[in-house]
Parts: structure tokens; C-alpha cells; sequence
């Protein structure tokens, strides 16, 4: 599974910005975004597809979500914010 390149992240850039405003959400480098140091989110295109992995509750893992609608899209940033408040209320 190949993380995504930037010419791919392009078709994402609304949702980007979104996660860019994710209090203690920082990106490291276009796509990967790390929270209290950890990888948080980052993305992977696999045929065409494109794909987010957020760090699970509890840290154990990442959780994978489909990207290809605006509602997938928002599930992934309605999820990052919760687990980003979490890591905060900790």
C-alpha cells in the first residue's frame, strides 16, 4: 500500500484544510499529521483509491476509511476531532 503522493492529496485539499484546523493536529509533511508527536493521520492511494489512516482510540492501531464521497471525507474529520479532543481531555 503506497502512501499517497502530492498530485493525489490535491483532490483532497478541502478536507486538508479541515484537518489543518484540528486543534493539537499538526502536518509533518503534505498528508501525514502527527498529534502529541505520534502519527495521527496519513493517507495511501491504492489503485486510484484513496484511503485515510487515523490513529485509533487508545493508540493501538489505525482505522481505515474510504475516501471517495464528501460524506466519507466528513466522517474522517468528524472522527479526527474527537480523538484529537480525547488525546487533549487526557
Amino acid at each position: 500500500m503506497a502512501r499517497a503522493e502530492a498530485d493525489a492529496l490535491q483532490k483532497l485539499l478541502p478536507m486538508l484544510r479541515q484537518l489543518r484546523e484540528i486543534k493539537g493536529v499538526q502536518e509533518t509533511k503534505p498528508g501525514i499529521f502527527h498529534a502529541r508527536r505520534d502519527a495521527f493521520i496519513h493517507f495511501h492511494d491504492e489503485a486510484g483509491a484513496l484511503f485515510a489512516d487515523l490513529k485509533k482510540p487508545g493508540g493501538a492501531g489505525f482505522d481505515r476509511y474510504p475516501l471517495d464521497t464528501a460524506a466519507q471525507q466528513r466522517k474522517l474529520v468528524d472522527d479526527a476531532k474527537l480523538r484529537a479532543k480525547r488525546l487533549d481531555d487526557e
